[in-house]
């Protein structure tokens, strides 16, 4: 890693606070362009807001928020874009969350396109782009019988939504992938093969939608179970009472004698549960 390269991702000196609750406290991340970073933290620390302050908090509704210290991406400070700017910084940027979060009254075919339909709506002079990216997609899962028309969420079983919202948000080819415990719920066997999928920045597409470049595709995942990402990450970071730690890269995890690191560092497989 180049230290003297500009980070793709940076948290500098970021508090947060929801409903008078401190989840972050002078946290500091650096997540350089091309890198699989994995925070690691127990149910309820604020992993999820790591996540969501990169989108510039979406969904807070109204909830109370204090927020200090910046967070930057791709050279960017997210809360000082508005309106279009913000939504330009979006929409190269997938988000996969835990219970995939797709929309129920969409089938799974508007489902995946929907970030290009809202994003590009009438710009495509393509307009069959957006299924071409589908099919590809789900042809790379193996789920291909999912693209049927008129198959909606509540037909899928856990892990077709999650592969459904992995599609969603790989169809915009990303430069950044946002991923909060995508394993929860799965068998060992099936976990690791999402991990393969997730973590494979081999990029499908050679037609280029508007403005769209081909760059280093960078993972930022959040979980409670770090053991069940050790052989996909770069390297790890803990949140610990609103820290964000650097840990290193494996060998530095499984040497560690850090019992906060003990206590993320779980190898059975998850229940669906908690989030945070």
């Amino acid at each position: 890693m180049d230290s003297s390269s500009a980070p793709l991702l940076q948290f500098r000196q970021v508090t947060l606070e929801v409903e008078g609750r401190r989840f972050l406290d002078g946290a500091e991340l650096r997540v350089d362009a091309g890198e699989s970073v994995i925070v690691a933290g127990t149910p309820g620390s604020g992993k999820s807001f790591v996540l969501r302050l990169l989108l510039g908090l979406p969904g807070i509704g109204d909830a109370q928020v204090v927020l200090r210290g910046e967070v930057i991406v791709a050279g960017q400070s997210v809360f000082e874009l508005e309106g279009n700017d913000l939504q330009v910084l979006r929409r190269r940027i997938g988000f996969v969350m835990q219970e995939g979060g797709l929309i129920e009254n969409m089938d799974v075919r508007r489902n995946i396109t929907l970030p290009i339909q809202y994003h590009f709506r009438d710009m495509l002079s393509d307009g069959s782009l957006a299924d071409r990216r589908c099919d590809q997609l789900l042809e790379r899962f193996d789920i291909s019988h999912l693209g049927s028309s008129g198959l909606r969420p509540v037909s899928l079983d856990h892990e077709q939504k999650i592969y459904v919202a992995l599609a969603r948000a790989l169809v915009m080819d990303p430069f950044l992938l946002l991923l909060d415990d995508p394993m929860i719920g799965l068998s060992p066997d099936s976990a690791q093969r999402l991990c393969h999928h997730a973590f494979d920045s081999t990029s499908l597409f050679t037609d280029r939608l508007p403005g769209e470049t081909t760059e280093s595709l960078t993972h930022l995942l959040t979980t409670a179970d770090l053991g069940g990402y050790l052989e996909h990450g770069d390297r790890f970071v803990l949140l610990d009472d609103g820290h964000l730690i650097d840990v290193g890269d494996r060998t530095a995890v499984e040497t560690s004698d850090d019992p906060r690191l003990a206590r993320v560092l779980k190898r059975d497989p998850i229940e669906v549960g908690g989030h945070g």
